[in-house]
């Protein structure tokens, strides 16, 4: 009895250790903020990222840190250029189990796709996406401290996506290819995409992890 009383406790302290460090990551994510300015070449730019989301709020307020000369315009028709989301969603896969066939530990992602394009919706970035992944540990007995993981490491992923997303803006493909759509020198080759495209839904849920206190509570995944 003492020894699975101190097994259970090692692998809490364990987990409350995990929790720890995923909130120490996401702290140390938001070093893109630490990276100085990096002016666009856009004067105007309309982000395609719901408004009343944390992902899509500081991603506009990561651009204006980096790029404070970029206007921030709250329709497509205001902007040179659309940042367009064309799909986000969340990702779970179990990576252990243990002796008994139950998950002991689970992978979390993220998947986010988007593009870049001007005005006439000729592509300066076609789609692209960027996956990002954290490992969360599967700890029945601590599910107060598993819910606030949970969330801690979601949004270091997004931090993580941010991050990468204000990069490959200020990337040299896609200054060039601004400056040339700039000059009038449109490529045939390339797609040309709907500048009043819907944004998609944002942080979509896999099947099975629409309702997270469910794994929480210790029920079959």
């Amino acid at each position: 009895m003492n020894h699975a009383w101190l097994s259970l406790r090692t692998r809490s302290r364990w987990f409350l250790s995990a929790a720890g460090l995923a909130l120490l990551a996401l702290l140390s994510a938001c070093g893109f903020q630490m990276r100085g300015e990096t002016p666009l070449p856009f004067n105007t730019l309309y982000v395609g990222v719901p408004h009343n989301t944390h992902f899509g709020a500081n991603l506009r307020r990561a651009i204006r840190a980096s790029s404070p000369n970029t206007q921030l315009v709250d329709t497509p028709k205001q902007a040179q250029v659309l940042l367009q989301q064309v799909a986000s969603q969340r990702l779970i896969n179990d990576t252990s189990l243990n002796a008994q066939g139950q998950v002991e530990e689970y992978e979390l992602g993220i998947r986010f796709t988007f593009r870049v394009i001007d005005a006439k919706g000729n592509a300066i970035l076609p789609d692209t996406t960027f996956t990002t992944y954290r490992e969360l540990p599967y700890n029945t007995s601590a599910s107060q401290a598993l819910s606030s993981l949970i969330d801690s490491l979601y949004a270091s992923m997004e931090q993580s996506l941010i991050s990468r997303i204000l990069r490959r803006l200020d990337a040299a493909d896609v200054r060039e290819n601004y400056a040339r759509l700039q000059r009038g020198d449109v490529n045939p080759d390339r797609p040309v995409y709907d500048v009043d495209k819907v944004q998609s839904p944002q942080g979509t849920m896999p099947p099975g992890w629409n309702n997270p206190p469910t794994l929480l509570d210790g029920a079959p995944r």
